[in-house]
């Protein structure tokens, strides 16, 4: 063997060497203008999406959306392509996973929650998006509300996401600032989780709230269900809101809120998050409320 030769070979081994390895993304979003402008995202536990200016006419929220995964497998594209392509309803529990949540003009699973003396204010639809970060372990975007209206008076919304992988929580940080001259009211502000008809298994604890309850909350997903597999026994959703320094839990509006005194301008920093009773990785599971609280807890002491 010529000298030549292993020269060329011990080349090409220290270059393979220096090539980085590619990895699997485990956290991913985008805007999805194919499916009425929503914004989605996902890490291993759940997907979540908002709602964006193609829904304008239906009502829609700045609450938080939640599909259930049995998998920590990205979906949401696949989910999506389907519904598009095919017609194929990511209400219906296919095999990885489906959208069971019904949102309509409330939080939803740990949108922002706006208190004005025992009343609860819920934004619209955003206005603008942008990511500011994207990587295969770690996903930041930032939505833009230009008018909400809290006791009359109109505010603008700022609300950065940060979801990373091995993290149940996201990590949402809002600023609410006024956009006229009027008097502001007192504001009490936080993460709401909406209770739905059937009040399931919920529990406050200082700054931290957690919640349970069927898979099924949307009754069109319900319907879905029985008519394409016969089958609306699908478990339990979780979801946990954690708001530092909160002063005030309450129900109101049928949403559980967890909220402490805000001042217009500044940062109010909050998690939230969600995942499916029968998800699983390897070991790692949450079948009952207890599970899931614990896991909870935990996770608060690592953000």
């Amino acid at each position: 063997m010529n000298k030549q030769f292993l020269f060329c070979l011990y080349a090409l081994l220290a270059l393979t060497a220096c090539q980085p390895k590619e990895t699997t993304p485990k956290v991913y979003g985008r805007f999805v203008p194919e499916r009425k402008d929503d914004f989605a995202w996902e890490n291993e536990y759940a997907a979540y999406r908002f709602y964006g200016p193609a829904l304008a006419k239906e009502n829609p929220s700045n609450g938080v959306d939640i599909f259930m995964k049995n998998t920590p497998e990205l979906v949401i594209d696949t989910f999506f392509y389907n519904y598009v392509n095919f017609k194929t309803p990511y209400h219906v529990q296919h095999g990885k996973g489906f959208d069971g949540y019904k949102v309509a003009h409330t939080t939803g699973c740990g949108g922002p929650a706006v208190v004005v003396n025992d009343s609860l204010f819920v934004g619209d639809q955003f206005d603008r998006w942008e990511i500011l970060e994207q990587t295969p372990s770690k996903l930041v975007f930032r939505l833009h509300y230009d008018s909400l209206n809290i006791a009359g008076c109109l505010f603008s919304e700022q609300l950065t996401v940060t979801s990373c992988a091995g993290h149940i929580l996201n990590k949402a940080e809002l600023v609410l600032t006024p956009r006229q001259e009027a008097e502001v009211p007192s504001l009490q502000v936080g993460a709401g989780l909406y209770l739905h008809d059937s009040i399931g298994d919920y529990r406050f604890a200082d700054d931290v709230l957690v919640y349970t309850e069927t898979a099924l909350s949307d009754p069109g997903a319900v319907r879905l269900n029985k008519k394409w597999y016969d089958n609306i026994d699908l478990g339990q959703t979780h979801e946990a809101v954690v708001v530092p320094g909160a002063t005030r839990s309450a129900i109101i509006a049928n949403t559980a809120v967890l909220v402490a005194p805000y001042t217009p301008g500044e940062t109010l920093t909050y998690w939230f998050g969600g995942c499916w009773s029968r998800w699983s990785n390897g070991k790692d599971s949450f079948p009952t409320t207890e599970d899931w609280t614990k896991a909870i807890m935990t996770e608060k002491e690592r953000k």
